[in-house]
């Protein structure tokens, strides 16, 4: 496949990348990044209690701990020496864990004096434990699991999201959300949060099993909830440690609170590129040396770069969107809920889409938060030229598009913008005389 060409490898994550990394850490303790979170105001889960000896083990009111509780290494990595605890058995002093495992008070106190004495450290240093609320599960995630809380995992450079999936808990891996314990990875589409594709133990996957249901259904086609909040949530955690520049955060929906960071992993794991079918490589490249401006900036960016166009896709019919080569798309103004229709050339010979230049001024849609980043070209002329890079969200065929668009000058050409092949995937392009099918087609529609 042609994607796996620009697959990121563990040793060039480690050169190019961490590297790159100053605050590892501040990650690596996942009480330092509570507290860096908390204090840009980053939503993290309530901290129950911090243990840091033997006494404070023995003397903690465990009976006291109302609902579900994690109890969790500060310093532990990949998932180690986490013990989630669902609900309270019928005797007082007992608990069911995520597993269904029964634990009593000793269990807890067992568990914690491991966690004490380093054994799931991450340098198998002394360590000290954390208790934490468990987090109320969303509904919509509850018919893919019963075994643990789902989790997102982002992966932000330079404070560009990246890449992203939604990893789901499974009896094997005794609710914990790691992959590499057992738990089913599925890429997601940067600009819906869709899931694509998935994974288990490192396998591709297309079908998971939906409780609810009580069968198979497709991996992909979920969408997650809050999507833009994920987005924001995740790029506020790198500026919270503005020294980790490649990161993966891991953030949990309440069902109350919301998206909340559960930790930052300063060596995040490269099979989220299996499930997204995408190489890590590429896009990091692609966002190196942009300048973010701010939040919504980076949003916009990751939107535009990385979003799949997934919808057509999963498309429950299954059948093919033939287009003409002239159409009308209806374009997303900023500040504006109608949609303005212009015309448009579809051409399957350009990649990238580009609107004219005085049109996109006009429509609002060159504002500074808008524009991505800018490139030089060279015309047959041989005359450089510094045209903008905008996020433009447009409509084609009852299909919504989310992409990054040149800003060039048409003002010459009968079409004021063009539609290339990176945003053409699932349609067919019918060729006929353009011109008079269009007027057939398309009177008395008033077009900018």
């Amino acid at each position: 496949m042609a994607w796996r060409r620009q697959v990121l490898t563990r040793n060039t994550r480690n050169w190019f990348y961490l590297h790159q990394n100053r605050g590892q850490r501040i990650a690596d303790s996942k009480l330092w990044t509570k507290k860096r979170l908390t204090k840009v105001g980053v939503p993290v889960p309530k901290v129950l209690g911090l243990l840091k000896t033997k006494e404070a083990i023995d003397n903690f009111p465990w009976e006291k701990i109302n609902g579900g509780f994690v109890i969790k290494p500060v310093s532990g990595y990949g998932g180690e020496g986490i013990l989630i605890v669902k609900k309270r058995a019928k005797w007082a002093g007992e608990w069911f864990t995520m597993g269904g495992r029964k634990v009593n008070v000793s269990d807890l106190r067992y568990h914690s004096l491991d966690i004490l004495q380093g054994k799931y450290s991450l340098h198998n240093f002394p360590d000290r434990v954390l208790i934490e609320e468990r987090i109320k599960i969303l509904p919509q995630f509850l018919r893919f699991t019963r075994s643990g809380t789902p989790d997102v995992r982002v992966i932000v450079y330079r404070q560009i999201p990246v890449m992203a999936m939604l990893r789901l808990p499974t009896a094997e891996s005794k609710g914990k959300a790691n992959l590499h314990q057992g738990a089913i990875g599925l890429g997601l589409d940067m600009a819906t949060g869709i899931t694509t594709y998935g994974v288990h133990r490192d396998k591709p996957i297309n079908v998971i099993y939906d409780l609810r249901r009580k069968r198979l259904v497709k991996a992909n086609g979920f969408r997650v909830p809050n999507w833009e909040k994920v987005l924001a949530t995740a790029i506020r955690s790198q500026q919270a440690i503005p020294s980790l520049k490649f990161m993966g955060v891991d953030i949990v929906l309440d069902k109350d609170k919301g998206p909340l960071v559960l930790e930052v992993n300063a060596r995040p794991g490269l099979a989220i590129q299996i499930c997204n079918r995408s190489g890590l490589r590429e896009r990091l490249q692609r966002v190196e040396g942009i300048n973010v401006r701010n939040i919504q900036h980076a949003i916009n960016i990751a939107r535009s770069l990385f979003g799949e166009g997934f919808v057509d896709k999963v498309d429950p019919e299954g059948k093919l969107r033939v287009i003409s080569t002239l159409e009308i798309v209806k374009l997303k103004i900023p500040g504006r809920r109608q949609r303005e229709p212009v015309l448009a050339k579809i051409d399957t010979g350009a990649y990238r889409t580009s609107i004219d230049y005085d049109l996109a001024k006009k429509l609002g849609l060159l504002h500074k938060d808008n524009v991505l980043d800018y490139r030089h070209y060279r015309s047959s002329l041989g005359k450089h030229h510094r045209r903008p890079i905008i996020g433009l969200t447009f409509w084609l065929g009852k299909r919504r598009i989310v992409t990054a668009a040149n800003a060039t000058q048409r003002q010459r050409l009968n079409t004021k913008l063009l539609v290339g092949r990176r945003d053409l995937r699932g349609f067919v392009v019918r060729v006929g005389d353009e011109w008079e099918e269009f007027k057939k087609r398309k009177r008395g529609i008033s077009l900018v």
